[in-house]
C-alpha cells in the first residue's frame, strides 16, 4: 500500500517563500550592484561596492532567511507534535489489544470452569436416577413447578388469588433453591464473577465487548434461565439483583416459564 503523500504545512510554505524571495533578491542583488565586473577592477578603484552589497545581503536577505529558518522550525515542532499523537494513538491502540487479549483469556477460563461446574451438578429423582450437567436444571425446574402446581390444585377456588399464589411459588422455589443451594452457589457464584468481568472490561476499556455477554447468554439453557431469572426476582443472591439492568440476561427467556405468566396459567384453571 502506497504512503500517503507529504502535505506541506503552512509554516513550511511560508519558510519556503521567504527562502525563494531571498535567493531572488540574492541573485537581483549581485546583478544591481554589478559584482562581475567589479571584481575584475583594481582594488584601488573599486567603490566599496563589496561592503554596500554585505550590507545589503545581510539587511535584507539575511533577515530573510532568518524569518524562513523560525517558520521552518515551527514546522518541525508541528510536525514531532503530530509523530506523538500518532505514536500515542498506536500506544493506546496496543495497550488495549493487549488488554482485549488478556480479557480474552481471562474469559475463556471463566468459561470453562464455568462449563465444570455444570458438568459437576447432580441429583437424584425418587428412583435413584441422575440427573446431571444441564438436566440438573431441567430436575430443578419440573420439582419447583409441579410441587407449585399440585398445591395450588388443591386449594379451594376462592384461596386461588394471585397474591397467594405467587406466595406459593415463591415459597417452593426458595424451599427447593435452599436444598440444593451447595450444589448451585459455585455456579451462581461464577457467573456472577463472569459477567462483573465484562462489565469491569467494558468501563476500562471503553470497548462495548458486547460479543462475550452474547456469547455467555447464548450458552444458557431454557431451564437455566428459569433459575437464574427467580434467583434475582426473589432476591436470593443480591449479585444478581441488578443483572438483567446490565446484560438483559432474559431477553431470550420463554416468557411460559416466568412466574408471573404460570401463577396466570392457574388462574385460567379455577
Amino acid at each position: 500500500m502506497p504512503e500517503p503523500k507529504h502535505r506541506l504545512s503552512k509554516y513550511e510554505i511560508t519558510g519556503y517563500i521567504l527562502i525563494l524571495t531571498g535567493a531572488v533578491v540574492l541573485v537581483w542583488g549581485t546583478i544591481k550592484f554589478n559584482l562581475t565586473e567589479e571584481l575584475y577592477l583594481d582594488p584601488a578603484d573599486r567603490e566599496g561596492v563589496f561592503g554596500q552589497y554585505g550590507e545589503f545581503i545581510g539587511g535584507i536577505v539575511g533577515s530573510l532567511w532568518a524569518l524562513a529558518g523560525v517558520f521552518l522550525f515551527f514546522a518541525t515542532l508541528t510536525y514531532q507534535k503530530r509523530e506523538f499523537e500518532l505514536q500515542r494513538f498506536e500506544l493506546h491502540k496496543t495497550q488495549k489489544i493487549f488488554q482485549q487479549q488478556n480479557f480474552s483469556t481471562l474469559y475463556i477460563s471463566f468459561i470453562q470452569k464455568h462449563n465444570d461446574i455444570i458438568d459437576s451438578l447432580v441429583a437424584y429423582d425418587i428412583n435413584k436416577s441422575d440427573w446431571r450437567g444441564s438436566n440438573f436444571f431441567v430436575f430443578f425446574q419440573e420439582k419447583v413447578l409441579t410441587s407449585f402446581v399440585q398445591k395450588v390444585r388443591s386449594l379451594e377456588p376462592q384461596e386461588k388469588t394471585e397474591a397467594e399464589l405467587l406466595h406459593i411459588f415463591q415459597d417452593y422455589f426458595t424451599y427447593h433453591f435452599t436444598f440444593y443451594q451447595n450444589s448451585l452457589n459455585p455456579y451462581l457464584k461464577n457467573l456472577s464473577v463472569l459477567f462483573k468481568l465484562i462489565q469491569r472490561y467494558k468501563a476500562e476499556t471503553q470497548d462495548q465487548g458486547e460479543y462475550y455477554s452474547f456469547i455467555t447468554k447464548a450458552n444458557f439453557t431454557q431451564s437455566e434461565l428459569f433459575l437464574i431469572y427467580h434467583v434475582a426476582q426473589f432476591y436470593l443472591l443480591k449479585e444478581f439483583n441488578a443483572i438483567d439492568n446490565a446484560f438483559d440476561v432474559f431477553e431470550d427467556m420463554t416468557e411460559e416459564f416466568k412466574v408471573e405468566h404460570i401463577v396466570k396459567q392457574e388462574l385460567l384453571e379455577k
